[in-house]
């Protein structure tokens, strides 16, 4: 009889990979939809645009085995909330602690919205991560409309993409499993929503304060972290995303020690998106160890500035583990079942009292 070690046996996660009936092409489609927004912005001399017109371009990773009239209708209006998240954070970036409030409301309505519509994963992700970037942007009031612009450039790229795609998934019968959803409580999705948009808005506060420079960072680790589908996952998706970080990190350190033109950059980083949805779906921190390098290629792709290697790897390492930190804090009182009910006996009871009153 073979004895597990139980020490290996608690860290299986770590290499574990899931099966998954993703096909290969998805994320060449993926890959496609990021590459050509840098590549067009490249060859027309503004590889800054490029950068801003990708993160539009991530609407195509809202794509879901529904029929093809739902399915253009959903990642329509993907694109919308990734416009509309963007565009207040954008004007609410005159100031962090406005920014800061802007992105907790932003991601409350993010995450009650996907949460009772039972959109499958990522479902808040994008949105928020995207209103966490435009609320670290220089405040500039004349280029929000290029740069909201931009962005739904990018948005609509992935939708025509999609839709040509869409039509050679009909062609070819191809057919998916559908993913699972989960049903919760009327207030849940109210408490949740309130406790996501509290931490979130935290991370910006929270990197104000220690004077870091790319705050988002810390959003974007912290909202990953609260994927998770409970405390457990949660603790594991923190231990993968810094594992993965410093992986990343060393990977990214070897790219850019090497100095690429900017042309070779956009080619890495279309690979790298390409392994990214290849591994997402099967082991989240392998999957880390590449979203790391990919988006701080993408950062100085747009840059016209060039950054010590030394200096970006230390902040973005020091970000990660804070942001994961916090994404854990935030996961405790998400997946705390007691600390849920008490919230949701206190919302009815106010709820109920202010319908009172107000007959």
């Amino acid at each position: 009889m073979k004895v597990q070690n139980p020490v290996a046996q608690r860290f299986h996660y770590l290499l574990e990979f899931k099966q998954t009936e993703r096909k290969w092409h998805f994320p060449v489609l993926a890959a496609l939809c990021i590459g050509s927004c840098l590549f067009i912005e490249y060859f027309l001399g503004k590889p800054g645009y490029g950068s801003l017109s990708s993160l539009g371009a991530l609407t195509i990773l809202y794509f879901t085995s529904a029929p093809i009239t739902q399915r253009m209708v959903h990642l329509a209006i993907c694109a919308f909330g990734i416009v509309f998240s963007f565009t207040i954070s954008s004007f609410f970036s005159f100031n962090v602690y406005a920014a800061a409030f802007s992105l907790g409301v932003i991601s409350f309505l993010a995450h009650f919205l996907t949460s009772y519509f039972k959109m499958p994963p990522p479902g808040n992700f994008f949105f928020i991560m995207v209103a966490a970037m435009a609320s670290t942007f220089t405040f500039d009031l004349e280029l929000i409309p290029t740069r909201v612009g931009l962005v739904a450039m990018g948005a609509i790229l992935s939708c025509s993409l999609a839709f040509l795609y869409s039509v050679f998934i009909e062609k070819s019968k191809v057919v998916t499993v559908p993913r699972r959803t989960f049903n919760k409580r009327r207030y849940t999705k109210f408490v949740e929503s309130t406790i996501i948009g509290f931490f979130m808005a935290l991370t910006l506060i929270t990197g104000h304060l220690l004077k870091f420079n790319n705050t988002y960072w810390i959003s974007i680790a912290a909202v990953a972290i609260v994927q998770g589908r409970n405390f457990e996952h949660v603790r594991q998706r923190n231990m993968h995303r810094i594992l993965g970080t410093f992986i990343g990190i060393a990977l990214a350190w070897l790219i850019l020690w090497f100095r690429p033109e900017k042309i070779i950059m956009i080619v890495i980083i279309t690979v790298l998106q390409f392994i990214i949805e290849l591994l997402i779906v099967r082991n989240y921190g392998f999957a880390v160890a590449f979203i790391t390098p990919l988006t701080i290629l993408l950062a100085e792709t747009g840059s016209e500035v060039y950054h010590p290697v030394e200096q970006l790897m230390h902040a973005r390492l020091l970000d990660t583990i804070i942001g994961s930190l916090i994404g854990l804090a935030a996961g405790f009182f998400l997946h705390h079942q007691q600390i849920i009910n008490n919230l949701e006996k206190n919302i009815r009871f106010s709820y109920f009292r202010f319908k009172k009153l107000k007959k």
